[in-house]
């Protein structure tokens, strides 16, 4: 059953494109297959029901979304806010929702693998890997990231296969903050799995375990009911279907 169950989302990606475009659909199923090796290579595990292939996105600068994406921009524009930094640095998230936005309110600095193709006011742009940014320790004040971190490593937006790769990234963020510097990430949290090549699903409670410099202000979320919960409970969705964590945390001081 669970073979049958992976086989048939393998196959899902060739219903709408298999009239359209019959071989670009094998060059993609090729490096999708190919990604897969190297990951599995590396050391990264994956059930085979679990995987999603996700075709046709390494060289898309457009980007969508859902629930998820609606209440996460309204919760990190309200934080963006209240913390009224001089300069705010984003990493990855979505430029046709919370970095377009938050140039409303403060200058924004968007480091990604994927140049947009449009400009703004107040808005720079900076080329940059998040497992390796070339941005001193303890710098920045304010950083978001979210809706990315799931996605790295596994190679969908044309990022090195790397098993580890969110992990990565997350010491990378905790790395450039500023003592006192706001972190805020959104995270699809629930049964932990590797949809792959489409993204992670993590525990909630996991983060602060895997950021120990940093001090967690708020846990929000958005439910499998598509509901946003303020100040809720991370452990109370460890067994969510698909969820959306939303955290606020701050750089510890050092000592």
């Amino acid at each position: 059953m669970k073979f049958l169950k992976g086989l048939w989302r393998v196959i899902q990606p060739a219903r709408h494109y298999l009239f359209k475009s019959p071989f670009a659909m094998v060059g993609a199923y090729y490096r999708y297959f190919g990604d897969l090796k190297k990951y599995r290579a590396q050391g990264g595990k994956i059930v085979w029901s679990d995987i999603a292939p996700v075709l046709y996105l390494k060289n898309e600068d457009a980007q969508s979304g859902g629930g998820h994406y609606f209440y996460q921009d309204i919760w990190a524009l309200r934080k963006l806010r209240s913390i009224a930094p001089y300069v705010h640095y984003d990493i990855g998230s979505r430029y046709d929702g919370f970095v377009g936005q938050a140039t409303a309110i403060t200058k924004v600095i968007s480091i990604d693998i994927r140049k947009p193709s449009f400009s703004l006011p107040d808005f720079e742009f900076q080329y940059g890997d998040i497992t390796n940014l070339d941005i001193p320790a303890n710098s920045i004040y304010s950083v978001s990231c979210l809706h990315t971190l799931e996605h790295i490593g596994l190679g969908r937006y044309g990022d090195r296969i790397n098993p580890g790769g969110f992990s990565d990234g997350l010491l990378t963020l905790q790395h450039i903050i500023a003592p006192g510097g706001h972190l805020l990430i959104s995270f699809p949290v629930g049964r932990p799995r590797v949809e792959f090549n489409a993204q992670r699903v993590l525990d909630p409670t996991i983060f602060t375990d895997l950021l120990p410099g940093m001090e967690l202000l708020e846990f929000s979320v958005v439910n499998d009911h598509n509901e946003f919960i303020a100040n809720a409970w991370a452990a109370d969705y460890i067994n969510a279907k698909y969820a959306c964590g939303l955290y606020h945390f701050v750089k510890k001081s050092r000592t």
